[in-house]
């Protein structure tokens, strides 16, 4: 563990310019190796039993789940990640990566194919870390995300060749089955994603 006490700023600025709940994203911690981080942000009434099962628990279960969406003019990664928090009813995150748009993207997905561990921070409305915890990485992770990685970067080279490729309306169309999704959902998991 690293020990942090609320997020770095470049994620905090990142967050709150896009106003997004969660994200991956390629952190140095005391001049340790690059590695992905998911800093997930936990604020709001609705997810206030989900803060005080992060305060209380050294370590919460969280499921990561990886889908390479090959979409007709770019790949999506999405990413989901369900908290079991509150029995029955986990605290669900969903990062979309564009790794042929957004290097930084890419290196995430690279990164997590190298590193030995995940590392996650939930943290409060005022960014401060609630629980930090680290879960390791298997071969068979490793291969995974290498594989999205590899997957996506060859659905997306097809694309550039062809002339199609157009990541913003790839993740526009993807975005709107969210809004879609959300009408039968509880405000609590809207306001995860």
């Amino acid at each position: 563990m690293v020990n942090v006490k609320e997020f770095p700023p470049q994620v905090k600025k990142i967050m709150r310019e896009k106003e997004i709940a969660a994200t991956c994203i390629p952190v140095q911690f005391d001049h340790e190796a690059w590695e992905s981080a998911f800093f997930l942000y936990v604020a709001g009434p609705e997810s206030k039993q989900d803060r005080k099962a992060l305060k209380k628990n050294r370590i919460t279960p969280a499921i990561l789940v990886t889908e390479l969406l090959a979409h007709a003019n770019a790949s999506v990664v999405l990413m989901r990640i369900e908290v079991q928090t509150v029995i029955d009813d986990p605290l669900v995150f969903e990062i979309l990566l564009v790794p042929g748009e957004f290097n930084m993207h890419y290196e995430c997905l690279k990164y997590l194919a190298k590193q030995r561990h995940i590392r996650y921070f939930f943290a409060d409305s005022d960014y401060r870390v609630l629980q930090e915890q680290e879960q390791e990485i298997g071969d068979v992770q490793h291969e995974k995300f290498e594989t999205l990685a590899r997957e996506a970067f060859a659905h997306d080279s097809v694309l550039r060749m062809t002339g199609k490729y157009n990541a913003q309306s790839a993740l526009s169309e993807v975005v709107s089955h969210y809004g879609l999704r959300s009408g039968g959902e509880s405000d609590r998991q809207k306001s995860a994603h």
